[in-house]
């Protein structure tokens, strides 16, 4: 937790997956809590992403069930505002998209794919509480993943170093990809934390939080 200007601000890493991110964000919304961001990584569906690029999604759906959830609309035109690029939908999916292929099919339901924002912004709705899905592309739609992450991850959604070191000495051959998707992921947390920082200061400058000082960034 912090200060940011006269709201104080609690960050929650959930890790990787809906699971992880549903105990997370029930945890967090506990307490008195006005504003919640869900942030990360999204990989990219559409040809015109970029990696890195900064998205803001109107609205997030859950993979292969009619259900969706909107993003607030004055925090969606503020991160626009801010400089996220508005799409029309990023989707949750339970597992990790891989393959271009995929990918391609996917592109036909949404913008973006991850794993996190609808468990996090339906429980949002669920309290009352005004939330926001905002992105950055950490491979984009002609990049397919080095590994099947999902096989290496733990009961709270990291990556277990051991099993990647393993999967690494079967498959020598991917270490370039990996390199360059860990580059890639760091320039996207970059671009990410300098979004964030200008987003929650303006947030807190703009909205009207006056039951509570408290916001929840997920």
């Amino acid at each position: 937790a912090g200060e940011v200007g006269g709201s104080s601000v609690r960050v929650l890493l959930t890790g990787i997956g809906n699971q992880s991110a549903s105990d997370a964000i029930r945890w967090g919304l506990t307490g008195a809590t006005d504003l919640c961001i869900s942030s990360g990584f999204a990989g990219g569906l559409r040809s015109d992403l970029c990696t890195a690029e900064l998205l803001a999604a109107r609205v997030v759906c859950r993979a292969g069930r009619e259900l969706a959830v909107a993003s607030d609309r004055q925090l969606f035109a503020a991160a626009c505002e801010v400089g996220a690029r508005p799409v029309d939908r990023f989707m949750t999916a339970r597992h990790l998209v891989t393959s271009v292929d995929e990918k391609s099919v996917l592109s036909r339901e949404a913008d973006a794919i991850e794993m996190e924002s609808y468990v996090i912004l339906a429980e949002a709705a669920r309290r009352g509480v005004r939330a926001v899905s905002v992105r950055a592309v950490s491979d984009s739609a002609s990049a397919s993943l080095p590994f099947d992450f999902d096989r290496m991850r733990d009961e709270r959604g990291g990556i277990r170093m051991r099993s990647l070191l393993l999967e690494l000495l079967r498959k020598p051959q991917q270490l370039g990809a990996l390199l360059r998707l860990a580059r890639d992921c760091r320039i996207a947390g970059k671009q990410l934390a300098e979004f964030l920082e200008s987003y929650v200061q303006v947030l807190d400058a703009s909205f009207d939080r006056s039951e509570s000082a408290m916001a929840a960034a997920i």
